[in-house]
């Protein structure tokens, strides 16, 4: 049966980035972490120096890491024999061979640099261009944000290399990697067809590992296993694993690097839109609208799939805007700012808390931010389904928007929304911290 496949198919497709710019949502946490905070500056260092310097150790490491992945994960695709991580001595292609041995873009640009946040000015560093750090063709987002060189040898801290790191995945780690991405690598992966989301988009080839569905109903994976299919908690441990070893073998720069890039899916999973397909739909609902189509009425489809599409925007960029301007005005006291800080009371990392507790927050909030998003935000921007958001030409302008039509009351409301799916994030993240540094 493929009512469930034939709605959730199309819903993802546009969906793989969540809050927008997570430097945003990662610098006050790391800041707020005396265990970071406080710590030495590193040494910086490119990827090739620290392939190098444990190019035999890596070998052992990665192939036993795979093992550990196929016996823990909740669903995985062990990596093919062939792509094992070799050591041959070789400067030219050790990019290349540590890239299929952890099966990321091969081509991602892996730059030695910081990512600074709104309004942050660092004299004597050179801008870059986005060309530098972003595989997409369109570089939009990236745009408006600074971008500064660093050199080999130059020393940082730790919060501005995990920061800048935290945003690294949604430039091209997570792209092409499917048997039908039209990519060389992405037929050598193992990770078969794309489940779901949109090949042909420039960044849809990411969201089966941007998203991870964990929560659903017996019936939803009954009609829809390849919702399973998702690879999110691969990466979380992947690179906590990695950031793990790079601390351990004296290499903190690739340390406080890595760990910044499991940071980054964790804040995926903050997001409601990352940890469930439809958000407000309950499983009758999407039955109900699968049927409708089958039989030949498609326009519920097509209208769920833009609501959910608009709603999923639009919180991001309300979230950017209203974090971009407390940045540059210094307002540490904002609500998303404040919730940011790190919790008096952090859970113990456990492996399984991915799934069991991390993902289920944002899941269990879903239907509250739907509706909202369906309360406070204009009508034309949420609750009209004839309506492509993108087209309204808003985003610049949609505090001041919501402001105008619905009142400051709404805005508060949104604020204190995405105040609180960020303080989960910062529960979960500094969770993951502790853990990497208490194995260090």
């Amino acid at each position: 049966m493929r009512l469930i496949p034939l709605i959730f198919l199309f819903i993802i497709s546009g969906q793989a980035f969540s809050w927008s710019n997570h430097t945003l949502v990662s610098k006050q946490l790391l800041q707020s972490m005396p265990e970071v905070s406080s710590a030495e500056l590193v040494e910086v260092e490119a990827l090739e120096s620290f392939l190098l310097a444990n190019e035999e150790k890596l070998v052992v490491f990665l192939q036993s890491q795979e093992e550990w992945m196929r016996e823990n994960l909740w669903y995985y695709a062990s990596r093919p024999p062939e792509l094992a991580f070799v050591a041959t001595g070789n400067v030219n292609d050790i990019r290349k061979r540590f890239a299929r041995a952890i099966r990321v873009n091969p081509n991602s640009k892996w730059p030695i640099y910081l990512q600074l946040l709104p309004g942050d000015k660092r004299a004597g560093l050179a801008l870059i261009s986005p060309d530098a750090v972003s595989i997409f063709k369109n570089k939009a987002y990236l745009y408006d944000v600074q971008l500064v060189q660093l050199s080999e040898g130059q020393m940082v801290s730790p919060v501005d290399v995990a920061t800048s790191a935290n945003d690294e995945p949604d430039h091209g780690l997570d792209i092409g990697l499917f048997t039908d991405s039209n990519t060389d690598y992405g037929l050598e992966y193992g990770f078969g067809k794309q489940p779901f989301g949109n090949p042909n988009l420039d960044y849809g080839t990411q969201a089966p590992f941007h998203m991870g569905f964990y929560h659903e109903s017996s019936l939803v994976y009954a009609l829809g296993g390849f919702l399973e299919k998702t690879y999110p908690e691969y990466r979380i441990q992947l690179y906590k694993q990695l950031a793990e070893f790079a601390f351990e073998n004296g290499h903190d720069y690739w340390g406080w690097r890595f760990m910044g890039w499991g940071l980054h899916y964790l804040g995926d999973f903050s997001n409601p839109y990352h940890v469930t397909p439809l958000p407000g739909n309950s499983t009758v609902d999407t039955l109900w609208v699968g049927m409708q189509d089958l039989a030949g009425y498609s326009q519920a489809k097509k209208d769920t799939i833009q609501l959910a599409s608009n709603r999923h925007t639009a919180i991001e960029d309300f979230q950017s805007l209203v974090m971009n301007q407390a940045y540059i005005e210094k307002n540490n006291q904002h609500p998303t700012i404040q919730a940011l800080n790190t919790p008096e009371n952090v859970r113990e990392f456990e492996d399984d808390h991915i799934v069991t507790i991390i993902s289920e927050l944002a899941y269990l909030k879903a239907q509250d931010i739907h509706e909202l998003l369906a309360r406070a935000m204009p009508n034309n921007v949420v609750n009209d389904a004839t309506v492509e958001y993108k087209d309204l030409g808003v985003q610049d302008n949609l505090v001041d928007i919501v402001t105008e039509l619905s009142g400051e009351e709404s805005v508060d409301l949104l604020i204190g929304a995405i105040a609180d799916l960020l303080n989960d994030f910062s529960h979960s993240g500094a969770s993951y911290v502790r853990a990497i540094l208490k194995a260090h």
